[in-house]
């Protein structure tokens, strides 16, 4: 794994989002009535937003990638990468339209031995499955219809990230949405002054350095990768 290009990559990322954002601001400025000036603030706040939840989004497709392409195995993932690399086949297990070979035309009805047929099943492949590589669908991924701090938090768990790790961001990071769903639904038709813009701002730049931050550690220390117990001392 290469920590510099990844490292590169996610600082190229961001790079271009806030040079844009700066770009359409210095347009703002360049305005001499200042109702125009906020209502062009109001159009910048939901780029504020898309380039936040874009930038998480390229942030953990990323960390994914580079999980994927090291071809480690399920016994050797950390129990979360393992879950998400597995979904598909963790989904059969509660799949209760999937029915055992031998019992579907006796006992086509009997919930609880299909439910064991899946489970026995799941057991005597269980060395086939941990000796897979991991390859993460895109999918775990999921920001649903706004990436909220609660989401946020889903996606972190799913990858084997500190799900905490950005809840001292979860005030901003909601008046950011706030401010966003307001105008996207139409409930907030006003113009954005100045200083509620540059708060707005400043939590987006502050959530995307925090992420990058972030996944570049969780590539450098490993995350990903499962941790052997520490053997208790031998009885003296």
């Amino acid at each position: 794994m290469n920590l510099s290009k990844l490292r590169a990559e996610l600082e190229a990322d961001r790079e271009w989002r806030e040079t844009e954002i700066r770009r359409l601001q210095n347009r703002a400025n360049a305005l001499i009535d200042e109702k125009e000036r906020d209502m062009y603030r109001r159009m910048l706040v939901l780029i504020l937003y898309a380039h936040y939840e874009g930038f998480c989004k390229f942030a953990f497709q990323l960390y994914i990638n580079a999980i994927n392409q090291l071809t480690i195995t399920s016994a050797n993932a950390s129990f979360a990468i393992a879950a998400s690399s597995m979904t598909t086949i963790l989904n059969e297990l509660s799949n209760a339209n999937r029915k055992s070979d031998i019992f579907r035309r006796s006992l086509p009805e009997d919930a609880k031995l299909h439910k064991f047929a899946r489970q026995r099943e799941f057991l005597e492949r269980f060395d086939e499955f941990s000796t897979r590589p991991i390859n993460i669908p895109e999918a775990v991924v999921d920001f649903e219809s706004n990436l909220k701090p609660v989401i946020l938090r889903k996606n972190l768990y799913r990858l084997g990230l500190r799900e905490d790790m950005f809840s001292h961001l979860d005030g901003q990071i909601d008046q950011l949405l706030l401010a966003r769903n307001g105008i996207a639904h139409g409930s907030t038709k006003s113009g954005i002054d100045s200083k509620t813009y540059s708060r707005l701002r400043a939590c987006a730049f502050k959530v995307m350095s925090e992420v990058l931050s972030q996944i570049s550690r969780s590539l450098a220390s490993e995350d990903f990768r499962r941790r052997k117990p520490i053997p208790l001392s031998a009885p003296i």
